[in-house]
Parts: structure tokens; sequence; C-alpha cells
């Protein structure tokens, strides 16, 4: 059984190959034609673009917008710029800001922050949860994609009135298919 099955499958492979169209030129002795191939490439630009993320932003309490912009857009060819969360440098890449205490250099404070997209669509961590790989901004063309991060104030003990909370985030820019 096994070997009838593994002819009929030859077999079925041959015509398959036998029924593929081929384009080829055939010369033979008496041939007076001159032999030759006409050979083709596609020479893309390669893509072009500038993303703009700001390096520093000072947040206030009600929130401060924030903009990514992408300039000298070209050749994308199918593709779309991405600009997604990378990490943080807070635990298990949480979007948290930390201060100091000054009189008791052990202890720290931890405010979160978060971002407010134009749809109203809320970015940020909780505690069990990573924000890295969240796209924050796309662009086929040159734009601007904005959104307002803002602290979330929450008066609890990790949080202390009078100090400077800072953190930091890192992006991935990269091409991916568009959607």
């Amino acid at each position: 059984m096994k070997k009838a099955l593994a002819a009929l499958m030859a077999g079925a492979l041959c015509l398959s190959l036998a029924a593929a169209p081929v384009s080829a030129a055939s010369f033979n002795q008496d041939s007076t034609e001159t032999a030759g191939t006409v050979f083709t490439f596609d020479y893309k630009n390669d893509p072009t673009y500038t993303v703009t993320i700001p390096e520093a932003v000072t947040m206030e309490k009600e929130g401060t917008r924030m903009e990514i912009k992408a300039e000298d857009v070209a050749y994308l060819d199918g593709k779309k710029i991405s600009v997604t969360i990378a990490g943080t440098d807070q635990f298990r890449n949480q979007m948290l800001l930390s201060c100091t205490d000054p009189e008791k250099p052990t202890k720290k404070y931890f405010t979160r922050y978060q971002f407010i997209m134009d749809d109203e669509t809320v970015i940020e961590t909780t505690g069990a949860d990573t924000i890295v790989g969240t796209e924050l901004a796309s662009f086929t063309e040159d734009g601007t994609v904005g959104f307002t991060v803002r602290p979330v104030i929450s008066f609890s003990s990790s949080q202390v009135a009078g100090m400077v909370y800072t953190g930091s985030m890192t992006y991935g820019i990269e091409l991916v298919d568009a959607e």
C-alpha cells in the first residue's frame, strides 16, 4: 500500500512539473536566430524617513502634550513605520517615575504615568503587565501623532509631594507590513 501511494504521488509530481509553464527558447544546429536572454531587475529605492521623538518631557499634573513626528517618508513599498515602546528604566518595564528622599536616601517613592491617545485610549501599566511592544504611532507618509502624558496621582503613601520624579522610556522604530 505504501509503495502504491508513493508511486501515485511521484506520478502526480511528474505530471504537475510537465504542465508548469516554462518560458525558454530552444535552438538547434539549424537555428538562424541569435540565442539571447532578456534580464530584468527592479532596483528599488531604499526606504527613507526621519522620526522625531522628544528627548525630554516635563509633565504637568493635568498632563502634557507629546508628539512623535515622521518626515521625509518615501519608498516604503507596502510597509509602514511603526514606533513602539521598547522598555522603561523601571522593574518589568512599568510606566513609573521614581525619586529618592534626600533625608532618607534608602527610601524611594513612585508614581505611575500614562499616555492618553487622541482617541481616548489609555496606555498604562498597573503592576502585573508590561507595555513593551505597544505601538504609539505608525506612518505611511509624513505626519504627526500626538497624545497626552499624565502622572497618576493616587494619594498613596508611595507618593510624596514636593519631590521631582523621573523615569525614562526607550522606543523601537522599524518598518513592518502595512495592514
